[in-house]
């Protein structure tokens, strides 16, 4: 059960920052630029990035607590 509410909060979080969903791959680089001012060469899109790798690390999760 665990693994799969991990898996459900990786696999949205990763759709909303991959497809840039209501912008939040935009707002959440404000947030993080804003707490850590050593940005250095990340960018919204980079957090798209990441995003896209979120989702097969939610799904894999997902799998995990569905088979565990």
């Amino acid at each position: 059960m665990f693994f799969g509410a991990i898996g459900v909060i990786f696999f949205v979080a990763g759709i909303l920052l991959a497809t840039n969903a209501g912008r939040a791959a935009e707002r959440a680089f404000r947030i993080f630029a804003q707490t850590n001012p050593a940005v250095g060469t990340a960018t919204p899109k980079t957090l798209r990035i990441v995003g896209g790798f979120w989702i097969p690390l939610g799904m894999f999760f997902i799998a995990v607590g569905f088979f565990r």
